[in-house]
């Protein structure tokens, strides 16, 4: 029986890529030396950044808020911009508060949210920050309707690493079989839950085809919210899709 709904939180239900975009405009009329750049090279490049984050954490003795400064550090030289430090903790700081301001929900992913609420317990299993997806959650007023908070640079694992799903699962008080796991990231979400004994549902919203097209569990739309949940409990009932955990 399905007792837990774990989800991605960034491209699920958060709108985190529209978001950069439009931090990136507005860093683009606000400092000279991004204006020469392209918005799709300055986005592709930030991206780059966050997931050598990963790296960063795993292979160095930093706290994940020195290693969110590096990123920073890091995406500037990558553009062409080796900035003095003090510039470079004025973009950081630019950066988070402009993410924050122009953060928005996926459209739908709060009726989603709540119509989840009623049935399952819910819980975020994120390739990020607590202290920075905990900021998001409350903005995008998903608190309530949201039972823990599973951020990998808090742990120390990421997904699609086992682990990861091990601690959401103790921290529902679940096994594999009773959970679905909601995401948009093929390797981490789909493979990564996989990988665990979960059966994954891939949110693709922009009607892209599958990486392997036998896979049938996909997700796309969070609106209605009867039927996103009516899909997602179909999925988790046909049980574990036959494709490649690799």
């Amino acid at each position: 029986m399905l007792k837990v709904v774990l989800l991605d939180f960034d491209n699920t239900i958060y709108d985190d890529v529209g978001a950069i975009r439009r931090v990136f405009i507005r860093l683009r009329s606000e400092y000279r030396f991004f204006k020469s750049i392209p918005l799709d090279e300055l986005i592709s490049r930030f991206y780059y950044s966050d997931y050598r984050m990963q790296d960063m954490l795993r292979n160095e003795n930093k706290s994940a808020s020195e290693v969110n400064l590096a990123r920073t550090d890091m995406f500037l030289q990558n553009v062409g911009l080796p900035l003095k430090m003090e510039m470079v903790m004025e973009i950081h700081r630019r950066i988070r508060e402009l993410h924050m301001n122009f953060g928005k929900p996926v459209p739908g992913a709060l009726k989603f949210l709540k119509k989840l609420k009623e049935k399952y317990v819910v819980g975020i299993v994120t390739n990020h920050m607590g202290e920075y997806q905990m900021e998001k959650i409350s903005r995008s007023n998903f608190g309530e309707h949201i039972d823990f908070l599973v951020p990998a640079y808090d742990y120390g694992v990421f997904k699609p690493e086992p682990e990861i799903f091990k601690i959401a699962l103790d921290r529902a008080g679940a096994s594999p079989d009773e959970a679905i796991m909601v995401g948009d990231n093929w390797k981490a979400d789909v493979k990564g839950a996989l990988q665990s004994g979960i059966v994954p549902v891939w949110v693709n919203f922009k009607n892209q085809p599958a990486p392997e097209a036998d896979f049938k569990n996909i997700l796309r739309f969070l609106s209605p919210a009867e039927d996103a949940v009516q899909k997602i409990e179909n999925y988790y009932a046909q049980g574990l899709p036959l494709i490649s955990v690799e």
